[in-house]
């Protein structure tokens, strides 16, 4: 037993994979989300998870960035998204109502409107989002 589970428990279900408010889990978004938009977004979903928050928003920007830079062309225009599926942009939308943190709020916010908007954003949004989460990111330890 592994804090009250049992190894195919933890491996399979572990609790803290449902420990987000709306008990919704990471992964039935971030399966269907392009790699770095879906690691930004489980990020940002689980940083208070781990005992290092800090460090994993630091993740979720690394992530965030590094779609700015290789998958968003200068008409501002995303080379890469697919269609989500609606039933996911409803779950996507329901993390967000109940994320309490404003800041990561936002930051999930912002990947929706990337993957409904086919990554079109206004570059004010974007780098307001990155620097919100960059801020908050810094108050944390770990």
């Amino acid at each position: 037993m592994i804090n009250g589970q049992t190894l195919e428990q933890e491996v399979n279900e572990p609790k803290h994979y449902r420990s987000h408010e709306s008990g919704i889990e990471a992964i039935e978004v971030t399966r269907w989300l392009q790699f770095d938009l879906g690691n930004c977004w489980k990020y940002c979903m689980r940083y208070r998870d781990k005992g290092t928050p800090k460090k994993d928003l630091k993740k979720a920007l690394w992530y965030i960035n590094d779609f700015h830079k290789y998958f968003i062309d200068y008409n501002n225009d995303s080379t890469f998204i697919h269609k989500v599926p609606e039933d996911v942009i409803e779950k996507m939308c329901k993390i967000i109502e109940a994320e309490p943190n404003k800041v990561i709020k936002q930051m999930l916010d912002m990947v929706l409107q990337i993957v409904t908007q086919n990554g079109i954003l206004k570059p004010t949004d974007y780098e307001f989002a990155v620097h919100e989460l960059e801020q908050f990111a810094e108050t944390l330890e770990g």
